[in-house]
């Protein structure tokens, strides 16, 4: 039975447990401020959220390390405090839209201890390979957005603003007069383990036109998709 949520304010609410399953909430309007959901344990993320789905919710400064995502809804989501990075997660079957605040999927984080979890990085590496799609944002209107740690190959996104590279188009690049700065975004392949990543033209940004141009100009050349 879903439990459904709505206008509730949870404040330094702490999830650090490495086996625990959180699934079927609809939370509509709902505000985390300073919410921990960090499990450091397990290197393959084993703290689970399924079939969760959000409307219009806020995260104001949380911390979100090695969880897992599957089948989840975000419909709109406001970021308060700086980029909202989730790091070391997996995702299946996760559907980003709406107009989303800054938002990262990046690389897992060290324990307290300051040592990065044995294996973590081939641990998602490793997941990914019987995930048939990860996440969906070909209807999402980003202020930003990373996704260094998902397999670009298995992002779902509007070709007309979220743009496909792959580590084998760098081999192209030698020699090659390139648009101003667009190193910066080339360089995001060198920021993922896998083969493929995919950058986005956030349509939120005061730099989207910068952007867009750019990578409009990369696929021009071959070197973007």
């Amino acid at each position: 039975m879903t439990i459904s949520l709505a206008d509730e304010l949870f404040e330094n609410v702490r999830n650090l447990e490495d086996t625990e399953t959180i699934e079927d909430f609809e939370l509509n309007q709902c505000t985390f401020v300073g919410a921990v959901l960090v499990q450091h344990v397990n290197p393959n993320p084993s703290l689970v959220v399924r079939g969760v789905r959000a409307i219009g919710c806020t995260l104001n400064r949380c911390r979100v390390s090695g969880v897992r995502f599957e089948d989840v809804t975000l419909d709109g989501l406001s970021v308060r405090g700086g980029t909202q990075h989730l790091h070391g997660c997996i995702f299946s079957h996760v559907k980003i839209s709406g107009k989303i605040g800054p938002l990262g999927i990046t690389s897992p984080l060290p324990v307290p201890d300051g040592e990065l979890v044995p294996g973590a990085e081939q641990a998602l590496i490793n997941a990914y390979r019987s995930i048939d799609w990860a996440v969906d944002i070909s209807e999402a209107e980003f202020a930003e957005m990373t996704l260094n740690y998902v397999p670009g190959d298995l992002v779902r996104r509007d070709p007309r603003t979220q743009f496909l590279l792959r580590r084998d188009s760098l081999s192209k690049v030698a020699g090659r007069e390139l648009p101003d700065n667009a190193d910066i975004l080339l360089n995001q392949i060198n920021l993922t383990p896998f083969d493929s990543t995919v950058v986005v033209a956030p349509t939120r940004s005061k730099q989207f036109r910068w952007f867009l141009e750019t990578l409009e100009a990369l696929r021009d050349m071959g070197l973007a998709e």
